[in-house]
């Protein structure tokens, strides 16, 4: 088993190793990163995402469980992180950060490791969990910070309706359910920029990495890194086996759950003029820490 999981996460996270290799080292300046960024969020994950649900093959009854699963998975980290963040500050801006890292996991990366360790069978389960994952995750990151902002809710929908990796999600289920998803010329180009965007967005992943950002600060650090990377795949996981989930589909929630906190967040931090760099030391953190966690808990869950 170790073998199998080594195998199919080494070579992803060397990818993001190389990426803070070739910005750490200058071969690409930190500066030529922001359009990388800017990028991968108005373009390609949100093209990746599009495919993915366009094409998924849903089957009914069990792509809308697990899709519910992933949802009130997000709902309690929600809450989770709401009653934390108060017991660690009660300033806002400080549960801000610490609600968007725990509810917005990288689907990227966790679609990646899902497809390596499960294969190409786990695509439309992978598709139901990632949808709910993004729209409730993008949702509560956005909201939180604009409220606390002093933006108002107002501010919160009117963002989360315009951003592009919502839309995409919304867009992509649209396609799938009225059956343009399955017209080969439609979703043809749009597979084509979304099947470039995996390694780039992995890339990027390890040139955003900062490890300045962890001085300071460091339970409300750790404590956001332990709630998104420990805690999350016992939530995960753990409703995945109540809800009657196991083998593949315990795996791919476990490693929803492992999941670190998506780079999305810290543009949405800086939109709002949140703790930018806060969210950008938790971000670093989780990375880290789910080098351990990932791993970990997918072997819990194939040995289940």
């Amino acid at each position: 088993m170790t073998q199998i999981i080594l195998s199919a996460f080494l070579p992803v996270f060397l990818i993001i190793v190389l990426g803070y290799g070739v910005r750490a080292l200058g071969y690409i300046p930190r500066e030529h990163w922001r359009g990388v960024n800017a990028l991968n969020h108005r373009l390609l994950l949100p093209s990746f995402l599009f495919a993915l649900l366009a094409q998924a093959q849903f089957d009914g009854g069990q792509s809308l469980t697990l899709a519910g699963v992933s949802a009130l998975g997000s709902f309690i980290m929600i809450a989770l992180a709401l009653v934390l963040g108060r017991m660690i500050s009660p300033s806002g801006r400080i549960t801000a950060p610490m609600i968007a890292s725990a509810v917005m996991w990288n689907i990227v990366l966790s679609l990646a490791l899902a497809d390596r360790l499960l294969g190409d069978t786990i695509a439309s389960a992978g598709a139901a969990v990632s949808a709910t994952g993004v729209i409730i995750g993008a949702a509560a990151a956005v909201a939180s910070f604009a409220l606390t902002s002093g933006r108002g809710l107002q501010a919160a929908l009117i963002k989360t309706a315009k951003d592009p990796v919502v839309l995409a999600c919304v867009l992509g289920l649209a396609a799938n359910l009225s059956g343009l998803g399955r017209i080969a010329f439609l979703v043809g180009p749009i597979e084509m920029i979304g099947a470039g965007s995996m390694a780039v967005i992995l890339l990027s992943m390890g040139a955003g990495l900062d490890f300045k950002a962890l001085k300071g600060r460091l339970t409300v650090l750790l404590s956001a890194a332990l709630l998104r990377t420990c805690v999350g795949p016992v939530v995960y996981l753990g409703l995945a086996l109540a809800f009657g989930f196991s083998g593949d589909f315990a795996v791919l929630m476990a490693i929803a759950g492992a999941a670190p906190a998506a780079a999305f967040i810290y543009a949405v931090a800086a939109d709002f003029d949140g703790e930018a760099g806060l969210t950008a030391g938790m971000i670093t953190l989780t990375v880290l820490t789910s080098v351990i966690t990932l791993p970990v808990a997918a072997a819990i869950a194939l040995s289940l």
